[in-house]
């Protein structure tokens, strides 16, 4: 059930959908706060790594079948200070085709010094006619650190020919609300489909950016950790020290999956010196 707690200073034009905050409690993190609405679902809070009881797991999950033309979502997540959040989603995320009319979705990301965020979703599956426009604000506070991946894959279940409309993905990186780095992408759907496109024939791309201060994010290791059969990595070190992007690009769902649990794999094992327990699906 939503469990209440303090709402942000600024003004917003409506509650996010999602809105959550965990804090660290003795050695582990626990959600103290809660509201989620339609289309979205969470699980509980699991504590997956018995080494490392400072990491929670919580699972995102969709009660509406996906995205839909014209909708505007909004998603908040607050990490406290110390407190450390994996936060993926049970599956891929359907999204559909109509009129041309994008669906929005906004995240909004703030990780207090010393906390650590892995926001990792499964691709978002563009049919035919889908269009999407995503965007992310991550504000980290002195040493906290993230992962931010996001990823789509063709599908046209016809096969007919038929391509999305676009797909545009910023994402806007602060420490201590400065902005120090903005990732953008756009790309039409025609030029995604295309055999000599910029997926090259594959269905798959993604990215993740790795943000971090303590320490330096080491590109060409992170690059060679997320190599996976059918899938390509390329890496590199992000403006102004902030840390280090990835790009892939993948075959089909299950050799970005693989590729993606081994970028993750990386980050979590340099930040907390274990590997990850496997997180099902």
């Amino acid at each position: 059930m939503n469990a209440p707690f303090a709402p942000p200073a600024t003004t917003r034009r409506k509650r996010p959908e999602l809105d959550i905050a965990v804090e660290r409690r003795g050695p582990a993190s626990r959600l103290v706060g809660r509201f989620v609405t339609y289309p979205f679902h969470l699980t509980r809070l699991f504590a997956l790594d018995a080494e490392r009881p400072e990491v929670a797991t919580l699972y995102v999950q969709s009660s509406s079948g996906g995205l839909y033309a014209g909708e505007d979502l909004t998603m908040r997540v607050r990490v406290g200070a110390g407190a450390a959040l994996h936060l993926t989603t049970q599956a891929s995320t359907i999204v559909q085709g109509d009129r041309g009319r994008p669906a929005r979705i906004r995240l909004e990301i703030e990780v207090e010094n010393g906390g650590f965020l892995a926001y990792t979703p499964d691709p978002q599956i563009l049919f035919p006619g889908a269009a999407v426009d995503s965007r992310v604000a991550v504000n980290l506070i002195d040493d906290a650190e993230a992962l931010i991946a996001d990823a789509l894959l063709l599908h046209d279940p016809k096969g007919a020919g038929g391509a999305p409309l676009f797909y545009r993905n910023r994402v806007d990186m602060r420490r201590d609300g400065l902005l120090v780095a903005s990732d953008r992408q756009s790309v039409d759907g025609t030029d995604l489909a295309r055999s000599d496109g910029p997926l090259h024939g594959r269905r798959v791309a993604g990215s993740a950016l790795w943000l971090r201060r303590s320490g330096t994010a080491d590109a060409a290791a992170w690059e060679d950790a997320s190599g996976a059969p059918g899938c390509l990595a390329g890496a590199s070190l992000l403006p102004e020290g902030c840390g280090a992007g990835l790009r892939l690009l993948a075959t089909d769902g299950a050799a970005y999956q693989r590729a993606m649990e081994s970028a993750f794999t990386h980050v979590f094992a340099t930040r907390f010196g274990i590997a990850p327990a496997p997180r099902r699906k």
